[in-house]
């Protein structure tokens, strides 16, 4: 009985003939192109069964490597599941981080150097220093804070620090040095300065060295390339290398790969070069596809074979993701059975997308696994409320309850509560600058010194001010008031408009470089979790409940089959329903998206291609794609990825009338327009109507307001296949 039998009656394990193939190739470098639902991770498993049971390697001489401590630890149980009754042996799964660790601590052993992590959870003497003294807690964050505050003497907000710490993560793990530091895109004033102060500081802090966790990558990698003895110790201690997850590996994760697998070269990447989705944090894709480069004579295999969905499901993805041009060529197929079409539900607003949903959610069977996707965090607060006002419990993946310590929110409830107490110059501190009343910084000190007896507003207007002034302390005045005796989805749409919080959020933005569209987003959040509620209080109320449900959400994950969780993080689960929200322009593909795309960088738009594949192939028996028209009182378009899909899903259909053939047009032609290069204002050229500029686009229709033939509504379809519109040429 030979290795495959024996597994198919010992563990149930039936590999199909590609699988076995990768598990019987043991000598030289292998690439395993393993599409969605292929059965990677068993037939990884299988392969270290292989080299064990039939090859007769050491367990130690077997290095498995994946990307994140959970797929660590699912590759081990699946181990263990399959072979604990068959052998004793035991292979080390480990993550990149926790070996380059290892090499990094015996190195600093070896050259006598004391050092300290500062990521992670804060001990309780680093704590005991404070948070604004001098002597600052030794941890990331803190350093950061610190030494933004230095460069740029204001205070880093929350969001800043999140782009910060993603900017300085992205060119270690990309390896950036020297002056194409500042090449790297960061919204961060100074970004690259107060990393190079940042690196400076840890490498020598009072005689010790600090460490952050990219620093592991980065240091290990330098220890194997400058330290021989270490190097050459760790490769002959590990014949076999095999790497999981790969497409989400960084350029340094790779090279220290490469260097631990030489000479001999008997390394297994597994991979799928089409769910490669981390590219902000690092991850490189341009590694996998030069691999034949890489290793002269390696051998590509291709698990192609979808064990996880239905025909539909599969045929729809795989057509979806050819739009990608950078990627190896591969077919997925299944023999699993038909179920349902794709769907693809257009709604009026985001409003009655978020009743459809959980309408939808509601005819589940009770064994049913239930999945919401999305692309961003904030996506998942609405959900969270409308589904706890439905009775629906949820499990959310990705807890993030920073929404509700967001300055947005905190401004809004400062709103509210100056509309209680129009005395509290304590407030208006932290809200002068924020509506349209003109107080200064001088005024507020000026009301500082008094004895806040009276409405700050009454002080104010017996002063000797300008005209203006006068009468907008009085407006401002009146609309506080009025505040605090509405509703509070009408008070936040009276703090944005009547009182100028968006106008003044705009010109924030300008100014700091902050990011409008998301400030904005979170403003209509708090609107949708408003309706309804009676009174200011109890808007208050309801957030504090929100931030608790979510938190405490991560404790139903035995409890409730509806999961809700990012494009991101659901990649590598699977669900019997996904339902994939806020599929318009701007969220995914999102603006820089578009952005770069248009200015001929196609790799942003490629890794938005497959993030909405991932989320596609989470499904098992039915997908369904939701979009919508307005959100708020903005008009919004579709996601190009969802017209993508209607072409695939809802083809046209064949006519059996005849029609006058007509050669077909050159759609390589660059100044022929694409559906990516679409955006509202756009100036086009139809063949037959001439000049014109979109003012609409959406669904199947585009509108377009022409210089003589008037406004037309179009069928995009018709117009971008037949190559009827072209792009406007620069006025000389």
């Amino acid at each position: 009985m030979d290795f495959f039998e024996r597994m198919k009656h010992q563990t149930g394990v039936c590999l199909n003939d590609v699988q076995q193939q990768a598990v019987m190739h043991t000598d030289g470098p292998l690439l395993v192109l393993a599409s969605p639902g292929a059965g990677k991770t068993t037939t990884l498993n299988m392969k270290i069964g292989y080299l064990l049971m039939e090859e007769k390697i050491s367990p130690d001489r077997i290095m498995a490597i994946t990307f994140s401590k959970s797929s660590a630890q699912d590759m081990s149980d699946r181990f263990d599941e399959f072979f604990s009754e068959l052998m004793n042996d035991k292979v080390h799964f480990s993550t990149i981080h926790s070996f380059a660790f290892k090499v990094v601590r015996e190195w600093l052993r070896k050259t006598k150097q004391d050092f300290q992590l500062i990521e992670g959870n804060l001990n309780g003497e680093e704590l005991k220093k404070g948070w604004d003294g001098p002597d600052i807690p030794l941890h990331k964050k803190f350093i950061l804070k610190k030494l933004y505050e230095d460069t740029n003497r204001s205070q880093i907000t929350d969001d800043e620090m999140d782009e910060l710490m993603t900017y300085i993560s992205f060119v270690k793990n990309r390896m950036v040095e020297g002056k194409e530091l500042e090449q790297v895109r960061c919204n961060v004033k100074q970004a690259s300065s107060i990393y190079l102060e940042y690196e400076r500081f840890k490498e020598n802090h009072q005689g010790k060295l600090l460490l952050d966790f990219d620093d592991m990558l980065t240091y290990c990698h330098q220890i194997l390339l400058d330290d021989k003895e270490i190097l050459s110790k760790y490769q002959r201690q590990f014949e076999y290398i095999l790497t999981d997850e790969s497409q989400d590996n960084s350029i340094v994760q790779h090279e220290i790969v490469e260097q631990l697998a030489k000479p001999q070269n008997n390394l297994c990447v597994v991979a799928d070069d089409d769910q490669s989705i981390f590219m902000w944090r690092g991850s490189d894709v341009t590694k996998l596809l030069q691999f034949e480069k890489t290793y002269p004579g390696g051998t590509v295999i291709t698990m192609s074979q979808n064990y996880r969905s239905s025909q539909e499901i599969v045929k729809a993805s795989n057509q979806f993701i050819k739009r990608n041009k950078n990627r190896y060529a591969k077919e997925m197929f299944t023999e699993n059975p038909s179920h349902k079409p794709v769907e693809i539900t257009s709604l009026r607003n985001y409003e009655e997308q978020l009743s459809y949903v959980i309408e939808e959610i509601s005819k589940a069977g009770p064994e049913e696994e239930v999945a919401i996707l999305y692309r961003n965090n904030s996506s998942a607060v609405p959900l969270a409320d409308k589904l706890d006002k439905a009775g629906i419990r949820f499990y959310m993946k990705d807890i993030d309850a920073k929404f509700f310590k967001h300055w947005i929110v905190e401004d809004i409830l400062n709103f509210m509560r100056f509309s209680y107490n129009d005395r509290r110059v304590d407030i208006l501190e932290r809200i002068h600058t924020k509506f349209n009343a003109y107080i200064s910084k001088k005024q507020v000190a000026f009301l500082r010194k008094r004895d806040g007896q009276a409405s700050v507003f009454d002080t104010l207007a017996n002063l000797d001010l300008p005209d203006y002034q006068h009468k907008n302390i009085k407006q401002a005045k009146k609309r506080f008031k009025e505040i605090n005796e509405m509703e509070p989805a009408k008070a936040i749409r009276t703090i944005r408009e009547n009182l100028g919080y968006d106008h003044a959020l705009n010109k924030m933005s300008e100014k700091f470089g902050f990011n409008a569209e998301h400030l904005m987003s979170i403003l209509d959040t708090l609107e949708e979790i408003a309706e309804g509620l009676g009174s200011l209080k109890g808007f208050a109320d309801r957030l504090k409940d929100l931030e608790s449900l979510i938190q405490t959400s991560k404790f139903n994950r035995h409890k409730s089959s509806l999961t809700l969780t990012t494009f991101h993080s659901a990649k590598g689960l699977e669900y019997d329903r996904v339902y994939m929200v806020d599929l318009i322009n701007g969220i995914i593909p999102s603006k820089d998206d578009m952005e770069t795309y248009r200015n001929k960088n196609t790799a942003p738009m490629e890794e938005a291609v497959r993030l909405f594949y991932v989320g596609m192939t989470r499904a098992r028996k039915k997908l369904e794609l939701l979009t919508y028209h307005y959100k708020g009182k903005e008009r919004v378009s579709e996601s190009i990825f969802v017209m993508n899909m209607r072409r695939i899903v809802q083809p046209a259909g064949g006519s059996t009338g005849k029609k006058r053939k007509r050669s077909s047009p050159d759609l390589s032609d660059e100044s022929l327009l694409t559906l990516e290069e679409i955006e509202l204002g756009k100036e086009v050229v139809h063949r037959t109507f001439g000049p014109g500029v979109v003012k609409e686009y959406g669904g199947d229709q585009i509108g377009i307001q022409f210089a003589e033939a008037g406004y037309k509504e179009l069928l995009l379809e018709v117009c971008i296949a037949n190559g009827l519109l072209q792009k406007q040429t620069e006025k000389v």
